[in-house]
């Protein structure tokens, strides 16, 4: 299922899809893919509680509001990994 990811003001964020016109919100450490020219690029998205905004890990630079995204299935939707953060 493919999007765009969007925060709205709650500081929620969610994949909103054109095509089937649904919003599904998204979870901290859940396994997505973005949009990187014509690749799809695996990631996990994150959210810190330290300066309170959403990042993908990993590659904190990359602005997340607007991105296309996409996760894999409905089944997916619920995927998380954990690590350890330095």
């Amino acid at each position: 299922m493919m999007g765009v990811l969007y925060i709205n003001r709650e500081n929620k964020i969610f994949l909103s899809t054109d095509r089937e016109h649904k919003k599904i919100n998204l979870t901290s450490g859940q396994y997505i893919y973005f949009k990187v020219k014509n690749s799809w690029i695996p990631v996990v998205i994150k959210y810190s509680q330290e300066s309170g905004r959403w990042y993908f890990c990993y590659m904190e630079n990359i602005n997340v509001n607007g991105k296309e995204a996409m996760i894999k299935d409905l089944d997916q939707e619920n995927f998380s990994v954990s690590w350890k953060d330095n």
